[in-house]
Formats: C-alpha cells, structure tokens, sequence
C-alpha cells in the first residue's frame, strides 16, 4: 500500500495539466492590454491552489532577475458563482506584495478561454507587437520551485532576445 500510495503521489507531482496549442499572437478583444516598450508576461493562477505558491515565488525570483525589463499581470480566474472577494486570500495577497507586479480578475475565465490557458500557474510571455514568445509552467513539477526550463527561458528571452525552449509543462490545479 505504502509504495502504490508513492507511486499515485509522485504520478500527481510530475503530470502536468492538458497543454493545447498555444495562442501564438495576442487575441483581439482581451481586457489586457500589451505594453508597447517591453514585453508582456501573463501568469494565470486560481486563486485557491496550492501549487501555485511555488509558481508565485518563481515568478518573484524571475522579476528580480529581469529588473523592469517586462511588465507583468497576474490574472486570477474567479469561476462561476462565487461570492465577491473570494479570491482575496493568501496567494492574491502574497501576489499584491511582489513590487512591479499587476493583478487582474477573470470573472467566469472568460480571459483563459481566450489565451487557452488550462492551469493555474500557466505563463504567456508576448513581445509588444503581440507575438507568442513563450507559454508554460515556471516550476519544475507540481507545487517544487527550484531550476527549471521555464524560468530560464523566460529570463533568457528577456534578457537576451532568445532562449533554448519556448514551452514547458505546466504543473498546477485547472482554472475552471
């Protein structure tokens, strides 16, 4: 029992949410808006999942390491139904605390139906003019922060106009 209870936690920590196509330019009709001198980084997060805490302290890590060289949004999904300021617990708030970082409500999703975006934690990085430059998870597996290819490439790209990948896993709960 204690090895196939090992065996369905380390399946949990290392499947990663259903990856679609990505959008590869900026959807018209988005309540966000580009930056027109730097890029755009979306990160989407429910707000109850607790993977997503390891998400949001790579996104800190990523920010001080790229200065104020992109803008960033974080959009919380609020499903359906929910009562108001539900989302306002200890991710919105340790989110509100991060300098540089903007947050925004996606009442309903309508904003991840629009980007495609499956789960919490899934980061977009577009270009000013609205190109895709990069869409995936920024930790290494479910709820783990630590080295990873996301956060890497993110930085590379920003810092340097490319990166070895352009995607990554994304290891989170689903935002709807």
């Amino acid at each position: 029992m204690v090895i196939t209870g090992l065996v369905i936690l380390v399946r949990e920590e290392f499947t990663p949410v259903e990856a679609l196509p990505p959008v590869t330019a900026f959807p018209q009709g988005s309540a966000i808006h580009l930056v027109s001198d730097k890029p755009t980084l979306l990160f989407f997060a429910h707000p109850l999942c607790p993977c997503t805490r390891a998400s949001l302290h790579e996104l800190d890590g990523l920010l001080a390491d790229t200065g104020n060289k992109i803008s960033v949004i974080m959009v919380f999904t609020i499903p359906d139904g929910i009562p108001p300021d539900w989302e306002q617990g200890d991710l919105w708030k340790a989110a509100a605390n991060i300098p540089g970082l903007r947050i925004l409500r996606d009442p309903g999703g309508q904003e991840a139906r629009r980007f495609d975006v499956k789960g919490s934690g899934h980061t977009l990085l577009y270009s000013p003019t609205g190109k895709l430059l990069f869409s995936g998870g920024i930790t290494p597996s479910r709820g783990h922060e630590g080295d990873n290819p996301g956060r890497s490439a993110i930085v590379s790209l920003v810092l340097t106009g490319h990166a070895l990948v352009d995607h990554t896993p994304v290891f989170g709960c689903s935002l709807l």
